[in-house]
């Protein structure tokens, strides 16, 4: 279900004394800063109706150029989005993401009137055992086996479920193909008259087989088996079905099933999981995610198939050609082509989602005889925070991509995409591009000797990579040279510390420290702006590895690391930030005076402690922290999980910047300040009306990076997960 913005504004709370000591007083306060802007990067839309998708699995175009695409998950419930001429034309109304046990399948198609998509529907998420305007159910009963696997139909122009006669569902717009968790379907294909959808076999009694639907009644026509499960499907009107499976496209009779005897065998090197047949042209166009990144094109596929030259530059956006550098964006550069399709016009679309664990997304629309670029859109990955470059004011970082803004035109999207800093075909063991690896949200930047270098961390801070550029040889790829995980005491499973010494990016043994793990439940690992690696450890401490400059091959080196013990005044440390220029520590957790009572294990926590000089006491020998006073502490509002929603307000997640503390609240995408030398609370920030007021939930513990500008004003990237983007906030004056 999508997580909306939801209208409760908190009691925020102020409690501090300058001199450490703190007042017994909690002051109700709720002020809005009233100057300022919300803009966004990564993202061509900023609302729910306008964002596009962060994932596309598939692709289907209409003669007349309209395109759809769809995802298996999109936090803001665009799972199915048509297009028109590079604008969106209509979302279908719950079409997936789990709301109300709809879950979307990866396959859309179109005709004049109607949208239709495949989706499952089970009965034991809000369901209830009411029938529709039919009189038949509007979901299932809550068992495995009852679940339904469905066309849903829409109206094409409005994104409105299309009710018929026979129809399921809560609106009748509801086609059942069959029943239980244990069928699948495998693809669906039109023609003017008939549905088709695959359907995998439950049981080995039973084959695979086609469905075959009336288009006019929406009533089940014929069902033929198959030796072999499709992973898509097109039908020509020729009478030809077109099934790819196992590197193949075999083609069989929509009639009776029969073997038609037309095969296109695809290069093994090459992935795809989508296609479609250009009838005009007698071709099959596949998009090929393997390391060519290409548009895979058969000519005379009725007769004699055989490969004729692709489309886009080979390699995508990897390549090192013309005036591109590896990593760069560009026309004809795909980043993870998943669907293609074509127009009566001769214009080619191409669906991307990046190739990385991450995802993000473009749909690209190209005239084929000139390859011009007709228009672009693009999606960021579901949730992420972005990170200002220290050496160029106008770069900023997320997880996998470069972006370059101007503080210019508030109120849209700022940001142009730049490239890519991930290549997994190259660098197989980056954590971003390693399939159900760590989900990476968070990013760092820091400057060593005058260089950029990444950080990134995944949703729960449990990990942390670092990255190091090299532009001559990898363009804007991201070396990996450092990384670290969580261990587990119970298991004996040490902290592994691995970073590169020699410039290969292998880990090698001799490179890996054991580090001895005092919490696998860490939540913390991040990057300070001089490549500092910080741990919190909860109640066992808190961990840091320090950088002490940089070797021959210009990476990082690390001294051991050392476990500091709490100081007075907070209980454990869930969260880090050090201010390099000042020398001064914060650590966020709870603390005696405001206590978790129960394991809120996805909190900040209820106090902020502020050690000045901590380096240089650490340096002077005096390293016993737990005998150290904090010079600061800030109180947060914190409430257990009870269901009254009262830890909605809740902090997620925190950093400092100029004269600020700046924290991010769970559930509404409030950002609240703080002012850091006193702890006094100042006011919040909350998304403008360029967004419509909305945001997503604050999903993971480093959302915030913030730049203090030379004309004294602020930029603050916040997580907006709800709707694919960034969030940036521009403010002059906190008042």
């Amino acid at each position: 279900m999508i997580r909306q913005l939801i209208l409760f504004f908190p009691l925020l709370i102020n409690c501090y004394d300058s001199d450490s000591t703190v007042s017994d007083e909690v002051e109700p306060i709720d002020k809005t800063f009233k100057e300022y802007t919300t803009s966004w990067i990564g993202n061509d839309g900023g609302t729910q109706m306008t964002h596009i998708p962060h994932d596309m699995l598939n692709l289907y175009v209409s003669n007349d150029g309209l395109a759809a695409t769809v995802c298996q998950w999109d936090e803001g419930g665009s799972n199915v989005v048509v297009f028109k001429n590079g604008e969106i034309l209509s979302v279908p109304e719950g079409s997936g993401t789990g709301g109300w046990g709809r879950f979307s399948e990866r396959y859309v198609a179109l005709d004049k009137k109607y949208t239709y998509q495949l989706l499952s529907q089970n009965g034991c998420d809000g369901a209830n055992k009411d029938n529709n305007k039919n009189g038949l159910p509007q979901y299932p009963d809550c068992n495995d086996e009852s679940l339904w696997r469905t066309v849903r139909r829409y109206e094409i122009n409005t994104g409105k479920g299309a009710p018929f006669k026979n129809g399921y569902g809560y609106n009748g717009d509801m086609l059942i193909v069959c029943h239980g968790e244990q069928r699948k379907m495998g693809g669906l294909a039109i023609t003017d008259n008939d549905l088709f959808v695959a359907v995998s076999k439950s049981n080995s009694s039973m084959k695979d087989s086609i469905f075959i639907f009336d288009k006019a009644s929406m009533t089940k026509k014929n069902r033929f088996a198959l030796d072999f499960m499709p992973d898509d499907i097109h039908a020509d009107s020729k009478g030809l079905l077109w099934c790819l499976s196992d590197n193949k496209i075999i083609t069989v009779s929509q009639k009776d099933g029969s073997n038609k005897n037309i095969v296109i065998s695809l290069p093994k090197e090459s992935r795809s999981s989508t296609f479609c047949i250009d009838e005009n042209g007698q071709r099959a166009l596949i998009p090929n995610c393997g390391v060519d990144m290409d548009i895979l094109i058969f000519k005379n596929i009725y007769n004699n198939p055989r490969q004729d030259v692709s489309f886009g530059v080979k390699g995508g956006v990897f390549a090192k050609e013309r005036n591109f550098i590896q990593g760069e964006a560009g026309p004809l550069r795909f980043s993870g082509p998943r669907g293609v399709g074509i127009d009566e016009n001769g214009n080619i679309y191409v669906a991307n989602q990046f190739i990385g664990g991450g995802r993000g997304t473009s749909l690209e629309c190209y005239n084929e005889k000139s390859k011009k670029l007709i228009w672009k859109k693009e999606g960021l990955i579901f949730t992420a925070t972005a990170a200002f470059s220290k050496t160029d004011k106008n770069i900023v970082y997320s997880p996998e991509k470069i972006h370059r803004y101007e503080n210019t035109d508030k109120g849209v999207r700022q940001d142009k995409l730049i490239g890519y800093t991930l290549n997994p075909f190259k660098f197989k063991n980056d954590e971003r591009g390693i399939k159900d690896g760590a989900f990476i949200t968070s990013s760092f930047t820091s400057q060593i000797n005058g260089k950029d270098f990444l950080f990134v961390s995944d949703m729960y801070g449990g990990m942390i990579e670092g990255y190091r550029f090299d532009r001559e040889k990898e363009g804007y790829i991201g070396i990996p040279f450092l990384n670290m995980y969580n261990g587990d005491p119970d298991k004996d499973y040490p902290i592994k510390s691995w970073v590169d010494r020699n410039g290969n990016s292998i880990k090698e043994d001799n490179e890996i420290e054991n580090v001895k793990e005092p919490n696998q439940y860490s939540m913390s690992f991040c990057a300070d702006v001089n490549g500092n690696i910080w741990r919190g450890t909860r109640n066992k401490g808190f961990m840091l590895w320090r950088q002490k400059g940089l070797n021959e091959n210009d990476i990082p080196v690390y001294d051991k690391c050392h476990l500091f013990r709490l100081p007075q005044g907070i209980t454990d440390s869930k969260r880090i930030w050090y201010d390099t220029e000042k020398d001064e520590l914060f650590l966020a957790g709870f603390s005696d005076k405001y206590p978790d009572k129960q394991d809120t294990w996805w909190c900040m926590g209820s106090t902020i402690v502020k050690l000045k000089d901590f380096l240089k006491r650490v340096d002077s020998g005096d390293t016993d922290v737990q005998n150290w006073k904090p010079d600061m502490a800030v109180y947060i509002p914190f409430n257990i999980e009870d269901g009254s929603k009262k830890d909605y307000t809740n902090a997620k997640a925190f950093t400092v910047c100029g004269d600020y503390i700046f924290v991010a609240i769970a559930r509404e995408g409030f950002v609240t300040v703080y002012d850091r030398i006193n702890g006094k609370y100042i006011g919040k920030l909350k998304p403008g009306k360029e967004v419509n007021e909305q945001s997503g939930w604050s999903d993971f513990n480093y959302t915030l990076n913030v730049k203090h500008n030379s004309d004294d004003s602020y930029s603050i990237f916040n997580e907006e997960n709800a709707f694919g983007k960034v969030i940036k906030y521009d403010i002059k004056k906190f008042d």
